[in-house]
């Protein structure tokens, strides 16, 4: 019987950090994950505000979390989560494949960055197109970089990488969204541009990513793409823990409405998807199911 105390949806940071908290905390747990380990970090070239390296690639520190998470013979199984059922205190987990029956459900399914769709945006992801300022704004000390985006994640990227970069150009497709005091500074700012455009391809060229538009063309040392993220919950639809913009809704122990079902993550709508965040997250929620298990 596939019987667990805790069925632990997704296999990203913060996942792997809950089901190492709960195993070493004497709670069985299983992994689910559809794709891949460590979620949106794999996409990073390089983590430079992760503590303890003062560089290491997403792919390398996923890894690294697998292998603890292996060392404690804790099941990672890759199949996709259709839909989540709920019959008082048992929760059925069920897959294609398979139903695990549980008490209590973590969902660390994350997000993923909304794409252009544009020609060679997927063959540059990690090789010079960012959707994360922060993650990598530090490779492009001192060169110039573009930000697609209007709203206030792309001037809020363009702020932070103004202070890294000698010149950011901010490439917008009809009007400005973004709040007016982050308008006000990017207009005030000497090293930030804003140029109206829609990009239609990426390309490299002499190592510079080549940016085509309707109206031009760019050579720049980095681009960051800034058009909206989509929260990976619609398979919980019918649970109504989903808010207007389909995030997870929880309380400030990461419990949703329902109660045994937890969130964690960058699934949640907050102001900040940092991996220490995500993993502080994951560890405040594990410790509150083990000290539950405990009564």
């Amino acid at each position: 019987m596939n019987n667990y105390k805790v069925v632990i949806v997704g296999c990203g940071v913060a996942g792997m950090t809950a089901a190492i908290y709960l195993k070493r905390a004497g709670v069985s747990c299983i992994i689910l994950e559809k794709s891949m380990p460590g979620g949106q970090i794999v996409d990073n070239g390089n983590i430079l505000n992760y503590p303890g390296f003062s560089s290491i690639s997403g792919s390398e520190l996923a890894l690294k979390i697998l292998e603890q998470v292996k060392s404690l013979d804790i099941p990672v199984v890759y199949q996709e989560v259709m839909e989540i059922k709920v019959d008082g205190s048992n929760k059925k987990v069920i897959t294609l494949k398979n139903e695990y029956i549980c008490e209590y459900v973590i969902l660390a399914t994350g997000r993923n960055p909304r794409t252009l769709g544009v020609r060679g945006e997927k063959e540059l992801r990690g090789k010079g197109v960012s959707y994360c300022a922060v993650c990598d704004g530090t490779l492009y000390k001192n060169k110039q970089v573009l930000v697609v985006g209007a709203g206030d994640s792309a001037f809020e990227g363009a702020i932070y990488l103004s202070k890294i970069a000698s010149k950011v150009i901010v490439l917008y497709r009809n009007s400005f969204r973004a709040k007016k005091y982050l308008q006000d500074v990017v207009k005030g700012s000497s090293n930030i541009d804003c140029i109206k455009g829609e990009v239609l391809s990426f390309s490299l060229n002499d190592k510079k990513i080549e940016v085509t538009t309707n109206n031009n063309t760019f050579k720049t040392d980095g681009v960051f793409v800034y058009v909206g993220q989509l929260p990976n919950a619609s398979f919980v639809s019918n649970l109504n823990i989903l808010d207007d913009n389909g995030y997870i809704k929880v309380s400030n122990n990461f419990e949703t409405s329902l109660s045994g079902i937890y969130a964690i993550g960058d699934a949640l709508n907050k102001c900040d998807y940092q991996i220490v965040i995500a993993m502080g997250e994951a560890a405040k929620c594990a410790l509150d199911i083990a000290r539950r298990c405990e009564i």
